[in-house]
């Protein structure tokens, strides 16, 4: 269940207990002490809406992406299309001067194509994978 799904529609008590219990296991890993536990379940119970709740629950540790998981699919299809526009203008070089136009670049650039989705499916599989786990947003 993704946290944006897990505190849909009223409060319940089922809500408040759910928000309660991650709130006490994030304090029993060492994510909270003692105060900062009390603190966020004093939040838990009086919240009466369900942005209350994600604000009491908000702000574990395992909510920090790395900031290279966020910038690696940019930086993939960044070096994707400076290289293919570098092999584009090589194979029409070629093809100009010697009049071949082989299809060698569709390689490049269906290779490199699909190794920069792969870096884009990792990162949005991690924070699928965080979403479901209640460790992202």
């Amino acid at each position: 269940m993704t946290a944006t799904h897990r505190f849909a529609g009223r409060v319940t008590e089922l809500d408040r207990k759910l928000a309660a219990t991650e709130i006490e296991h994030a304090r029993s890993e060492g994510e909270y002490d003692v105060t900062e536990a009390a603190r966020r379940l004093a939040l838990v119970q009086t919240a009466t809406t369900q942005a209350a709740l994600r604000v009491a629950v908000a702000g574990r540790v395992g909510d920090v992406i790395p900031p290279a998981l966020e910038a690696a699919p940019r930086v993939a299809v960044a070096l994707w299309l400076l290289v293919s526009v570098v092999h584009v203008v090589i194979w029409l070089m070629v093809g100009v001067i010697s009049g071949e136009w082989d299809p060698w670049l569709l390689w490049v650039l269906f290779g490199g194509g699909a190794l920069a989705g792969g870096v884009w499916a990792a990162r949005e599989w991690d924070r699928r994978l965080r979403a479901v786990s209640g460790a992202g947003g």
